[in-house]
């Protein structure tokens, strides 16, 4: 794995954290989830011809319905959750700030739900992470006196999102992004737009809501993961996810001109110690390490076969050959 070169790390940064004061734009121009289910019916769209002419592989079978479930969280929720709290004046800084602790809050859950084993790093990570949200909101608390329950409906869009990151891990393996994303983008627009005739009423601006829709589904859905997956490819996972530090800073900067949001001493710390907490739980384990975890792995599974000889009978078989 190589470094990530700045000419694919600021793209990356710049899509990410452009989301969020254009969504704020958006909730201005349409409710909440009317916005978040057209921006995801049109993602699915766009992301189901992309993969039909790229002969993308499906999902099938309970890999179909378990990619559904986590897209449900992973966009329905995060997206859902971000555009309500953005809606009842969360400040897009705040909100950027929330749901950057995704890589922090899916380690944790990890290790809870999972069994994977937390470095002291990703526990610091945790630590700092907690101490960063918990600054920003207390900040905006003495700010404006009470607190904004818009604040629950970011974290509840936190929790789906990395729910949903650790729900694909668990159900559905790996899965071909346009095909895939077609399905959970689908899957979501049905579930948040369910919701969407309870809104309370509000007039449509069509021409801001339809430019703000554009950019968050040609650059957010389609170019944003293009050059995130393109990331992947070349630093690894950790790498590429360590750059989601720089998104709060980078939605701070762009609220500022585009909705006139001034970051407060609070978020503004709180902005250092998150991208210290994204820092710390997304560095890769030592190399030491991850051999000696992967050689405890192969020693299990040894130990269990031997203690239940029944379970070769299937193992034991060739697997079967995958042309596609």
């Amino acid at each position: 794995m190589k470094s990530i070169p700045l000419s694919l790390a600021a793209p990356i940064v710049f899509i990410w954290a452009s989301g969020f004061p254009t969504g704020k734009l958006g909730v201005a121009a349409a409710p909440p989830f009317l916005l978040t289910t057209v921006r995801l019916t049109a993602a699915a769209a766009l992301l189901a011809v992309i993969a039909k002419f790229s002969r993308a592989a499906w999902p099938r079978g309970r890999r179909l319905g378990h990619t559904a479930v986590s897209g449900i969280l992973t966009y329905g929720a995060q997206f859902g959750g971000c555009y309500g709290a953005m809606s009842i004046g969360v400040p897009a800084s705040v909100t950027a700030l929330v749901i950057a602790m995704n890589p922090v809050l899916t380690a944790a859950l990890a290790a809870v739900l999972l069994r994977e084993r937390l470095s002291r790093a990703r526990v610091a990570g945790l630590v700092l992470g907690v101490l960063a949200v918990v600054i920003t909101l207390g900040g905006q608390v003495l700010a404006e006196g009470t607190p904004n329950p818009g604040i629950l409906l970011a974290l509840i869009g936190l929790l789906g999102f990395s729910a949903g990151g650790l729900y694909q891990q668990r159900f559905c393996g790996p899965i071909d992004p346009r095909a895939g994303g077609a399905v959970q983008s689908a899957a979501a627009a049905v579930a948040v737009g369910v919701l969407a005739p309870f809104e309370h009423g509000q007039d449509v601006h069509w021409a801001q809501a339809t430019a703000v829709l554009v950019w968050l589904v040609l650059a957010g859905s389609v170019l944003g993961t293009t050059c995130y997956l393109r990331a992947v490819a070349v630093g690894g996972a950790s790498r590429a996810s360590s750059l989601f530090s720089a998104v709060p800073p980078g939605a701070a900067l762009l609220a500022w001109p585009l909705l006139g949001e001034t970051p407060t001493p609070a978020v503004l710390i709180g902005i250092a110690l998150g991208a210290a907490a994204c820092l710390l739980g997304t560095r890769p384990e030592p190399a030491a390490r991850r051999a000696r975890s992967r050689l405890e792995s192969t020693l299990s599974v040894s130990v269990h076969q031997e203690a239940h000889p029944e379970a070769l009978s299937s193992a034991e078989q060739p697997p079967a050959q995958n042309n596609h």
